[in-house]
């Protein structure tokens, strides 16, 4: 007669047994459920065609953007320079330049003025011949925070010519956060590590000259490659790591005259074109390109920013479009100014255009009704029309 002992062995060994069936099986229902989540990427930044040669009869007036001395040729040609010498050469369009006049009146129905206001509408839908118009778009202005998005190019061609020796991976954070939320302190160690510099006290005589040409490197990075008198020196304040509501020091000295301090200064035509060649993967390199638009691409809809209060679309361009299209942008905001360069592409491709607006004046920076005004006004315009001819 078997032991009551044995009964109850075999007992537990099956019910033991159970347990681990149905601890097996949960893990796997719950590895399947959650596929489509693990696997789930962000959708991929879309890329601008090239353009194609186009015959001097479509050419209707010479661009905005004037090709400069292609600076490749030069002997003395700094290492660390921006890769693209030569600016895009697109098409003059009367129609944009309507486009763009409507866009100044709808600011100043709103009261606002039009001297402090630039404007570069660049049209990539006919892979043809792009096209653009402007007003005022070859004005230097003070960009904000739109100097991140030049930083974040530089960056990256540093990291690729072994300029920064760190992994990528140790800026991950820094990146994320100066180009996604605009954080300050984390702009300033990117543009500490791009120039191998940092801020501090004041300096003098030698010393101060060498810091000088370092944190220089950022401009001359640029103008190398035809971004023709563009600074991107200063840093944007507040930095709280660095207990600096504004410029002390050495960062001090380098705004030179106090009563004609030296900011930065980008025009909507320049912000327009690195835009362009980072969506054409043209900027520092086609991984590096792709890497910087997954940077600069928002998500529209509401859902995701209206909760957000350090959130770059409420006010800005970005705020009047629909939610179902790609949207890549950099905005600056400051007590005195509004700003921001963005790409705009339809998923049916009959829009696909950059859209830069810079207004330096306090007027533009209380106001959260223009910028987004004048988006859906181009927005409605271009995706009515559809793909530009050109004829």
């Amino acid at each position: 007669m078997p032991s009551r002992r044995r009964v109850r062995t075999k007992f537990s060994r099956l019910k033991y047994r159970n347990i681990l069936c149905l601890i097996a099986g949960a893990i796997a229902i719950g590895w399947i459920v959650t596929i489509p989540f693990r696997i789930r990427r962000p959708p991929e930044p879309p890329v601008i065609l090239t353009q194609q040669p186009i015959s001097p009869q479509e050419t209707l007036s010479p661009p905005t953007i004037e090709p400069s001395e292609n600076l490749a040729d030069r002997q003395s040609e700094p290492t660390f320079s921006y890769n693209i010498k030569t600016p895009p050469n697109p098409v003059y369009s009367q129609e944009l330049q309507g486009i763009v006049d409507e866009a100044v009146k709808i600011a100043t129905s709103k009261g606002l003025p039009a001297e402090p206001l630039s404007i570069t509408l660049f049209d990539v839908s006919n892979a043809k011949a792009h096209s653009f118009a402007g007003y005022q778009n070859q004005t230097l202005r003070f960009p904000a925070s739109v100097a991140k998005l030049f930083w974040m190019a530089a960056f990256y061609s540093a990291l690729e010519k072994g300029i920064i020796t760190q992994r990528e991976s140790a800026f991950t954070n820094d990146l994320e956060q100066m180009l996604r939320v605009s954080n300050n302190d984390a702009a300033s160690r990117i543009l500490d590590q791009i120039t191998d510099t940092k801020s501090g006290g004041r300096l003098a005589g030698e010393e101060l000259q060498t810091w000088l040409k370092k944190r220089n490197q950022i401009n001359n990075f640029f103008q190398s490659a035809g971004y023709n008198d563009i600074r991107l020196t200063t840093k944007n304040y507040p930095i709280h790591y660095l207990k600096q509501e504004q410029p002390l020091g050495r960062d001090l000295q380098l705004r030179g005259d106090p009563s004609q301090p030296i900011r930065n200064q980008v025009t909507t035509d320049q912000a327009a074109r690195l835009i362009y060649e980072i969506y054409t993967r043209q900027a520092v390199s086609s991984v590096a390109s792709r890497k910087m638009a997954y940077l600069l691409t928002r998500d529209l809809d509401p859902k995701a920013w209206k909760n957000d209060p350090s959130n770059s679309i409420q006010g800005f361009l970005g705020e009047s479009l629909p939610t179902n299209i790609y949207f890549g942008s950099k905005v600056g905001y400051t007590s005195k100014s509004r700003s921001e360069a963005a790409f705009v592409r339809t998923l049916d491709d009959r829009a696909i255009y950059i859209l830069v607006v810079f207004a330096d004046d306090p007027a533009y920076a209380k106001d959260e009704t223009a910028f987004p005004a004048i988006s859906r006004y181009v927005f409605d315009r271009l995706n009515a029309r559809g793909p530009s001819s050109l004829q």
